[in-house]
């Protein structure tokens, strides 16, 4: 048995779910891209307890989630997934990019007014943003976007 770890052809990769659930990594990319787009289409706003109450004597803490975090989040998992798939451009792009959050959070730490936190949110979603779009330039370039041919659908 060879314990050398080795990638197959992320093109032609399919799931063995053995049915109707059997994507392609293409079509993987592509509906987490929309998954960004979804997360990124909202209003952000900071996670937070919503007390509701659940009868005469009763409540209950409901944790509606930090939608800033969530749309970050979706973007590192479709870097991650494109991460086979980097090019020179990209590479540069991504380290930038990286630095510049590793820089607003070390900022955020230095500096932690009651604005703070907020800025530091800011910031890390405007840099995100930008991560985002250049892993739709580099989809663009890898031609994730061509229409899916008939026997790619399942």
């Amino acid at each position: 048995m060879d314990d050398d770890i080795q990638f197959a052809n992320m093109d032609s990769w399919r799931g063995s779910g053995g049915g109707k659930y059997e994507l392609t990594f293409k079509q993987i990319v592509l509906t987490h891209l929309n998954r960004c787009v979804v997360n990124g289409s909202v209003e952000f706003h900071g996670g937070y307890w919503n007390k509701k109450s659940a009868g005469q004597y009763m409540s209950e803490e409901i944790y509606i989630h930090n939608s800033r975090e969530v749309y970050c989040n979706s973007v590192k998992m479709l870097r991650a997934l494109l991460l086979g798939y980097f090019d020179k451009k990209i590479i540069d792009e991504d380290k930038k990019i990286n630095e510049d959050i590793t820089k607003a959070f070390e900022d955020y730490e230095k500096d932690k007014d009651k604005n703070a936190r907020g800025k530091y949110y800011e910031k890390k979603v405007e840099l995100y943003i930008k991560l985002f779009e250049s892993l739709v330039i580099l989809s663009k370039r890898l031609n994730f976007f061509q229409e899916i041919e008939e026997d790619e659908y399942l």
